[in-house]
């Protein structure tokens, strides 16, 4: 039995649904509450099995009393499908591909027989020497450097959910290491995730210490944490007379829930270190999260039901509030700025944990890197702050998203990575113009935890994915990400190098829900459609604007490729005219040289200075007010780059999208010719077009 869409991986629920009594079909078909996507996933008899939930039986009507003749599957990313008719033998049948026990029955494991050489680069796409030789650290080669790389967990012995090598102060020998991972919940001692190349402040990890009921005290412990305070170089020295800086611990938690941990020999570090402060940033557990998403899908299905009036629609700012998930986002982007802003503005070294620093911890440490650093906003360098933070790094993938059990099974569960995802949404909506990627992308990426389809977001840490040989025999997400244009951003301005630090305020009271992606399977638009018109400057066989668009972003998106596209026109057409052999209109016209030349490489005019890195051109400007020639190069992702030129006024064809039939120059005044291919009005002692070059004819 195969059904197209319907993933095993994304099913949190199985149930009969009740049913207004009148006839159903036999065949399987969507139900009227909700919309069936035919995209999602993979072959329902291979891929269907690894997230599907409990069963309720509700009695429904059909053809037969007692038959039931829907019955209601919902996904783990909120969508849901019902399917009409006979569907007693359906059930059994879904129940035996949805639940699984073991990994090998996941999709990623049956859809290839051996990975391509791309997906083999994926699965290998973060290097930690290059990411650290790029912040300016170089690890294992400089004697000098404060921060080495160690192996002691080589065979996850010391800490089973940390990557083989770990980053950690060179002052620390590994006796030291394993001591004060031994002092750590689950070994998970602080580790270096980042060093901010323009201050030398820099960024760790971990879990929360094991002080106990008795508030224990480690001197290994806190001894480490003076190598870390010691290990920031660079001119935030820290040292400011005989006194060390204080490094800022973060601890994710509420208080309160710190301190009970204690109860449960955990808590956290003592506030009279000498070389740390520590404070709180109030983020909720694994089990509050749980909590809110699942009221926005009961809000999603809410709308949906036949029960939605108008007062819902009215109060919808409120019923959204009311699910506290904006709350959550608002506390995680705030701690992220928070951490983001210690980093640039402080120069101050950062200590992230929470209970046991896989989930919390993954997503400031992930937010704060994406804030201060240019390079994880790009679509690589994104993927791999996602390497590092969250799958080298321990983020329990298996056990929150439990492929194979229903979101009934296992209280484990919970939206972590997609709270992340939608954290960066928020930010990118706010400011598309500093990120390479788009709203695409991320959608793509949620979709991946829970399709089970790559083998980049199964297993909980590197040593169960080692285990089960998932390079080897897994497709990878970011190979397959990487090699597709859809997700490129066009408003990217590659020259935003500079840290994205937004005052607060601006940020999190402009939170909103994201609605196009959870709503995606509701009968209803989870945002305003885009405008059915073509955009300006469309090509008519490009096929632009034909199709209704999803929103104001692929509008924007579809409107600026097309410019780019009409820019690309008139180049190609500038080309082919100047690369005729000109015609003179006098015999010895060819006998001097042009007035201006059009090539950087030869002489021009003194003022004008060859750009050292190209820009991308981010909207269409009149070529007359620019100052600048389209060079005709274009970058592998399809942005047009615009190159420094002489400073003479350009004027290109703006109505007709064919080359104008070549006649003779026209004297429109005396003194002057009119060019026929770029109608510059040229001098008539200038024997060449000073714009194309072309002699007059």
């Amino acid at each position: 039995m195969a059904m197209h869409g319907m993933p095993r991986a994304a099913v949190a629920k199985l149930a009969y649904a009740p049913v207004a009594p009148t006839a159903m079909t036999s065949s399987y078909t969507t139900g009227s509450s909700t919309t069936m996507s035919s995209t999602f996933g993979s072959t329902f008899g291979s891929t269907f099995g690894s997230s599907l939930g409990t069963t309720s039986t509700t009695t429904g009507h059909g053809g037969d009393a007692g038959m039931f003749t829907r019955l209601e599957v919902k996904f783990k990313d909120l969508r849901s499908w019902v399917l009409g008719g006979d569907v007693i033998k359906l059930l059994p049948a879904l129940n035996r591909h949805v639940f699984v026990d073991s990994p090998m029955s996941f999709f990623a494991f049956s859809s290839i027989t051996r990975p391509t050489e791309q997906d083999k680069q994926g699965h290998a796409l973060y290097d930690l020497y290059a990411d650290f030789a790029r912040m300016g650290i170089a690890l294992g080669s400089d004697s000098s450097c404060a921060l080495r790389v160690t192996e002691l967990n080589a065979t996850f012995a010391m800490c089973p959910t940390y990557p083989r090598q770990i980053v950690v102060p060179a002052a620390a020998s590994d006796a030291h290491v394993e001591a004060v991972a031994s002092f750590r919940s689950k070994g998970r001692l602080p580790i270096c995730s980042y060093v901010y190349a323009r201050n030398g402040a820099s960024l760790w990890r971990c879990a929360q210490p094991k002080r106990g009921i008795l508030h224990a005290q480690n001197h290994a412990d806190e001894q480490y944490l003076l190598y870390i305070a010691l290990a920031s170089p660079g001119p935030s020295s820290l040292y400011s007379g005989s006194r060390t800086r204080k490094i800022w611990i973060a601890d994710c938690r509420p208080e309160l829930n710190a301190r009970v941990n204690n109860l449960t020999g955990g808590g956290t570090e003592s506030g009279n270190l000498a070389h740390a402060h520590v404070s709180f940033l109030n983020i909720g557990n694994i089990h509050a999260m749980r909590e809110s998403i699942e009221a926005v899908r009961s809000l999603g299905e809410l709308v949906a039901s036949s029960n939605n009036t108008e007062s819902t629609d009215l109060s919808w700012g409120t019923r959204v509030e009311d699910t506290k998930w904006l709350s959550h986002v608002r506390r995680v982007l705030s701690g992220a700025l928070q951490v983001a802003h210690a980093l640039d503005v402080q120069a101050t070294t950062v200590v992230v944990h929470c209970s046991d620093g896989w989930d919390r911890t993954a997503q400031l440490c992930s937010l704060g890197q994406l804030l201060v650093d240019a390079h994880y906003r790009t679509r690589r360098g994104f993927l791999e702050v996602i390497e590092k933070e969250w799958v080298r790094a321990g983020h329990k993938f298996q056990d929150r998203v439990a492929p194979g059990k229903s979101e009934d099974d296992d209280d484990q569960q919970a939206p972590i990575f997609i709270q992340f995802l939608d954290c960066v949404w928020q930010l990118f909506r706010l400011f598309p113009t500093y990120f390479e990627f788009n709203e695409r992308m991320l959608e793509t990426l949620a979709d991946a935890v829970f399709s089970g389809r790559y083998g980049t977001f199964l297993g909980n840490c590197e040593r169960e994915r080692s285990a089960w040989g998932v390079r080897d025999r897994t497709s990878s997400l970011y190979a397959s990400v990487l090699q597709d244009d859809r997700f490129v951003n066009p408003f990217y301005r590659a020259s935003s190098t500079a840290a994205l630090l937004p005052d607060m305020p601006s940020v999190l009271r402009q939170v909103t829900l994201w609605s196009s992606y959870y709503f995606r399977g509701a009968p209803f638009p989870p945002s305003p459609a885009g405008n059915p018109a073509s955009p300006l400057y469309a090509v008519s066989d490009s096929g632009e604007g034909n199709a209704l668009s999803n929103g104001a972003q692929e509008d924007m998106e579809i409107a600026m490729k097309a410019a780019l596209r009409r820019i690309r026109i008139l180049e190609d057409k500038l080309s082919a005219a100047t690369a005729k052999p000109p015609s003179p209109l006098l015999p010895s016209a060819m006998s001097y040289p042009p007035l201006y030349s059009t090539s950087l490489e030869l002489d021009k005019p003194a003022q004008i200075q060859q750009q050292s890195t190209p820009e991308p051109l981010a909207r269409h400007e009149e070529a007359s007010t620019s100052g600048h020639y389209l060079s005709g190069r274009s970058s592998s992702d399809g942005i047009v780059y615009a190159s420094a030129a002489p400073s003479v006024a350009l004027q290109v064809p703006t109505v007709s999208m064919t080359p104008r039939p070549a006649s003779a120059h026209s004297l429109t005044q005396a003194g002057t010719w009119k060019c026929s291919i770029c109608t510059k009005m040229n001098a008539a002692n200038v024997l060449q077009c000073i714009v194309c070059g072309r002699a007059p004819r």
